[in-house]
């Protein structure tokens, strides 16, 4: 049976936990070469030695994406080590532990998660483009949130960014379609992830909250990252072209109820 990404290079961010390494692992999985991204050395280069053992290809990228300059050396990085690039998966994410109403959102706070959730991808989508239009296009995916298109009361900073990253995501479907790149987003529901836990547990009434959210999926439960991954790996492979400047909800229902 073929690789569905055989011959690839993909640069995947946030490669060190949750979606974004089991992204990594199932892409290294169907035959492509992975620069993972990360700011943990010692996670990324664990999500590298999963991927090794399976006699995958995987390249450790170190740096935080927000920075302008960290960003551009990731994708060089990345572009030297595999000879190119073809496939850009924007994953890089945080959130806040606390969660508070507009009013009383710190600021710093705010700017730290515009920073890592809004500028990241658009510097790592700047400075990839060109390396794609050098190989005739490539496909770019970036790992919003229905929080895009549902309100998370308390939680503005992370609803606004994600809604940013499909705008984003837009913007490069429509400025470089015609130039053979495909750009488009997943929108994860709830997906229990290590990141979704440090969140529940530093809420006061985490746990209540959480089952509040369970109800409201009409499956019946939560999300896996590696549903995103598969989600993920049909929208990079190539096959569906005309499938560009979409954002596309991965949430068992959660947004329709």
């Amino acid at each position: 049976m073929s690789l569905r990404l055989a011959g690839k290079r993909v640069l995947v961010t946030g490669a060190s936990s949750g979606i974004g390494r089991e992204i990594a692992i199932t892409f290294a999985r169907e035959g492509a070469q992975v620069a993972v991204g990360g700011r943990d050395e010692t996670r990324v280069r664990e999500t590298c030695g999963v991927i090794t053992d399976q006699s995958g290809v995987a390249f450790p990228v170190l740096g935080n994406v927000a920075d302008a300059q960290q960003a551009e050396r990731v994708v060089s990085e990345s572009v030297a080590a595999m000879g190119g690039l073809d496939i850009v998966v924007n994953n890089a994410g945080i959130d806040a532990d606390d969660w508070h109403d507009v009013a009383d959102w710190p600021v710093a706070k705010f700017d730290e998660i515009m920073a890592v959730n809004t500028r990241g991808p658009f510097l790592v989508s700047k400075f990839s483009i060109p390396h794609l239009l050098a190989v005739g296009g490539g496909s770019m995916l970036h790992i919003s949130s229905v929080c895009a298109v549902t309100v998370w009361a308390g939680d503005c900073a992370y609803d606004m960014s994600k809604a940013a990253l499909n705008m984003l995501s837009d913007h490069i479907s429509v400025e470089y379609g015609a130039r053979g790149i495909v750009s488009n987003t997943l929108m994860p529901g709830v997906v229990r992830t290590a990141l979704h836990e440090r969140v529940m547990e530093a809420m006061n009434d985490g746990r209540m909250f959480e089952r509040q959210l369970l109800s409201r999926h009409p499956i019946g439960r939560f999300g896996t990252v590696n549903e995103v991954a598969d989600a993920a790996l049909f929208l990079c492979e190539g096959n569906t072209p005309f499938l560009t400047g979409a954002n596309i909800l991965i949430d068992g229902g959660y947004s329709r109820v």
